[in-house]
């Protein structure tokens, strides 16, 4: 026969009293909820945080190959592009770090060329307007001495070097009036030498003044043709110039200087964008000057105005 006490008791896994514990009922809530969640929202072993993602695709390539092909004028081959995937990998997973670790927090560097990006997606963005037709006459005719052709002139000259005379001036016009009598004389003997030419055809006057000095360019660009003019001061000393030839230059049409016209305009839209978006942040950011520099430089302009093109 079984005893009474040869029953088996159930088995007691908490003291009664804990049972009635408010701490334990949170704990037990608790881990149901968080249970809930995760059957809920499984989290895959290969997921990653969508802000961690370094996402390379078309495009990415895309721009590596355009990039490639610039500057090689090829296409890359299958280890060049693996090449480029690999440092574009490597640069945007430092510069994530480096972002994360907040290095790029009062870095001058970093600020221009944040700056500098923002900028250039302005430029573009300006670039890809076309002009209508009226827009580009009246951009014309607002200044249609910008798309002149250049004067030309052509000359001779005589030096007179101050190093190598007592009074190079009073020489100079001696010749000056002995030339003045026989205008084609041979100018030979009159003066000394010089390592530049003796005179320019048919030159520009970026090309005279490279020669003799934008001061000389800018006194033969205003004489007569025909006569001996001088002396003229330059560089190397003083000269006597004879022109022989001045082409004054040309208005050009617009169907001439079509494609000169377009990239003028284009340059005063860019101007204008950046200026328009300038202006805007200067609006929605609150800039504040300290009074040293208010003292140096005055008040800042609450507007921009984009020049036009020169």
């Amino acid at each position: 026969m079984w005893r009474r006490d040869s029953h088996p008791q159930p088995v007691r896994w908490l003291p009664r009293r804990w049972l009635k514990e408010p701490l334990l009922h949170f704990v037990v809530g608790g881990g149901l909820l968080f249970a809930a969640y995760a059957w809920l929202n499984p989290v895959l072993p290969d997921a990653r945080p969508a802000a961690r993602q370094v996402r390379v695709g078309a495009g990415e390539m895309r721009w590596l190959t355009e990039t490639w092909v610039r500057r090689w004028q090829r296409e890359p081959t299958a280890d060049e592009l693996r090449v480029l995937v690999t440092n574009l990998l490597k640069e945007e997973l430092l510069s994530r770090e480096a972002r994360e670790l907040g290095l790029d927090e009062g870095d001058t560097i970093v600020r221009r060329r944040l700056a500098q990006k923002l900028e250039f997606l302005v430029q573009d963005a300006a670039r890809l307007t076309e002009p209508t037709e009226e827009e580009l006459r009246r951009f014309f005719d607002a200044a249609p001495e910008l798309y002149r052709t250049q004067p030309r002139i052509s000359f001779i000259q005589v030096y007179f070097s101050r190093e190598r005379r007592r009074d190079a001036a009073q020489d100079a016009r001696h010749a000056l009036a002995t030339l003045r009598r026989a205008p084609t004389a041979d100018t030979g003997d009159l003066g000394d030498r010089l390592l530049v030419e003796g005179g320019l055809r048919d030159a520009d006057r970026q090309a005279v003044a490279s020669a003799f000095g934008p001061d000389f360019a800018g006194a033969v660009f205003e004489l007569q043709p025909g006569a001996w003019r001088g002396p003229i001061e330059s560089g190397y000393g003083l000269h006597l110039v004879r022109v022989s030839s001045m082409n004054p230059g040309r208005p050009r049409p617009l169907a001439e200087v079509r494609a000169q016209v377009v990239e003028r305009w284009r340059e005063q839209k860019q101007r204008e964008a950046e200026a328009m978006l300038f202006t805007r942040l200067m609006d929605k950011y609150e800039v504040v000057l300290d009074e040293s520099v208010k003292s140096v430089i005055g008040p800042l302009p609450l507007r921009l105005v984009a020049h036009p093109a020169r």
